[in-house]
């Protein structure tokens, strides 16, 4: 097959993907979310602004679960005190619910405990934001040390937590830990044995499928399922029957369904192949078909 002849079969598969409604409502177990980072390219150049978002994620996709990261804030936001309860306001009249905001890497590396504690207290402001925007769930990645052995990795992972998992609580707001790149903090069976260590109401995880790339995604899902609140349905480039190129969609989907989850998986589209309204309607697609 030639170029030419790729591109259009490419095409063909996309279009039957993308067919059908963009509010049509898909009942099963779990509820489908949107990320705001798959929309980046849209706030990046200034043809969607965050108030808009909750409106645009509704009208579009017929999505009502929405998640908000710091990126697709316009500049200067921290000055504005009105910005957040504005975002609150537009999502409540939407009909929306933020029901997650993205944080970033808590540095779990320091061998002293005083400096592995401050590192999760910078993420106090998270837990504040999600407060104002009546959001349940704060995103966290962490970086656990892979230079010393896996209990001293999970201890230090723990001190660097706690603090902030307690102000969390004290706040009814969850921490939610997701895989970031690296062997053992990409690693499911890490962050389920950091989970059963820290044994917290307030600290919970979410997978992945995309930073868990290099290690078993398949295993590391299952492996952390029995402490996940949220699952990030990452996606990439589609192949010319319309799955995705770097994962086995229906497997991660049953595995999911398997471990009895009725929470949001939210799409996440980082693909090049199609731009992000397509390429989040693709990803729907792909949710609505393995939440059956």
């Amino acid at each position: 097959m030639n170029k030419k002849m790729k591109q259009l079969s490419l095409v063909s598969a996309l279009a039957l993907l993308l067919a059908g409604p963009a509010l049509s409502e898909v009942s099963g177990p779990y509820q489908i979310g949107l990320s705001m980072y798959s929309l980046r390219q849209l706030f990046k150049s200034g043809e969607l602004h965050a108030h808009d978002y909750p409106d645009f994620a509704k009208d579009t996709f017929g999505i009502t679960k929405i998640d908000v990261w710091e990126g697709g804030f316009p500049e200067g936001w921290k000055k504005d005190p009105e910005f957040l309860p504005g975002l609150k306001n537009r999502a409540d009249a939407a009909g929306s619910e933020i029901f997650l905001v993205m944080a970033g890497i808590v540095n779990a590396t320091p061998a002293g405990d005083e400096a592995l504690r401050k590192n999760g207290l910078k993420f106090k402001r998270f837990v504040d934001q999600a407060v104002t925007l009546g959001a349940p769930f704060v995103r966290v990645f962490v970086k656990a040390d892979n230079e010393v052995d896996e209990a001293e990795a999970i201890r230090r992972a723990v001190v660097a937590l706690t603090g902030l998992t307690e102000y969390a609580q004290s706040k009814d707001v969850t921490i939610v830990i997701e895989p970031t790149s690296g062997s053992r903090k990409g690693s499911g069976a890490f962050l389920a044995a950091l989970a059963k260590t820290m044994d917290h109401s307030h600290c919970k995880l979410m997978p992945d499928f995309g930073k868990m790339i290099k290690s078993d995604i398949y295993q590391g899902t299952q492996d952390m399922m029995p402490y996940t609140v949220s699952v990030s349905a990452k996606g990439h480039d589609f192949k010319d029957d319309g799955s995705q190129k770097d994962f086995d969609y229906p497997r991660l989907m049953k595995l999911i369904r398997d471990a009895g989850f009725t929470g949001i998986v939210s799409i996440e589209y980082e693909g090049k192949n199609l731009g992000p309204v397509e390429g989040v309607k693709a990803m729907k697609k792909l949710l609505e078909a393995g939440n059956l």
